[in-house]
C-alpha cells in the first residue's frame, strides 16, 4: 500500500479501536465527505435523548512531520473547514493521529497483548464562525492542542455533553 494510503488507513483504525474499546458502535460512511467515523452507543437507557451520534474527521502526520512547537497544525482545504466549523446536529470533531515514521512500527503484538502506537489529539471548530470570502486563499490553518489527547474518557465526554444539550433543547455546538 502507499505510504500515506496506509498512515491513513492506521489513523483511521486507530482512532476506531479507541472507539470500540471504549463500548462505542463505529461506523464509516460511505462515501466519505468531511466525517471519517460515527460514533453511537446503546445506552441501555430507553431516554431517547441518549441516543446520540458524534462525528470525526480523521488526519494523521507522521512523527517526524511535526515541528515540535508544542499544539499541532493541520491545514484544511476551505471544503474541509467548511464541513467541521459551526453548530451541526451531529457534533463533528477533528482528530489528528500522530503515527510512527515507519509503517512496522504502528502495531506490536505480543503474548500479553497488542499495542498501537503513537496518539490522537482532539479539536472542536464548533465554535468558530464561516471563512470570509478571500480570493487566492484555499487553505485554513487549524491548531489542535497537544493537551487534547483523544481517550476513551473524552469520548464519553463528547457523548455526555451532546445528550445534556438535546435534553435541554440548547442547540448543539451552543455552548
Amino acid at each position: 500500500m502507499e505510504l500515506n494510503n496506509h498512515q491513513g488507513w492506521y489513523g483511521e483504525t486507530f482512532v476506531a479501536a479507541i472507539a470500540a474499546a471504549s463500548g462505542f458502535q463505529v461506523a464509516v460512511p460511505y462515501p466519505d465527505i468531511g466525517k471519517d467515523l460515527i460514533l453511537g452507543r446503546n445506552d441501555d437507557d430507553d431516554d431517547p435523548d441518549r441516543d446520540v451520534q458524534i462525528a470525526l474527521q480523521v488526519k494523521s502526520r507522521r512523527v517526524d512531520q511535526l515541528d515540535g512547537s508544542g499544539d499541532f497544525r493541520v491545514v484544511l482545504t476551505r471544503e474541509q473547514y467548511k464541513r467541521l466549523y459551526g453548530r451541526r446536529q451531529v457534533p463533528v470533531y477533528l482528530v489528528l493521529v500522530v503515527v510512527p515514521r515507519d509503517p512496522k512500527d504502528y502495531a506490536v503484538a505480543e503474548p500479553g497483548g497488542l499495542r498501537l502506537y503513537h496518539s490522537a489529539y482532539w479539536v472542536s471548530l464548533r465554535h468558530l464562525t464561516p471563512l470570509p470570502r478571500q480570493n487566492g486563499q484555499g487553505s485554513v490553518t487549524v491548531t489542535v492542542p497537544r493537551d487534547n489527547l483523544l481517550t476513551g474518557s473524552v469520548l464519553h465526554d463528547f457523548f455526555d455533553q451532546a445528550c445534556e444539550e438535546v435534553a435541554s433543547d440548547e442547540p448543539i455546538g451552543g455552548r
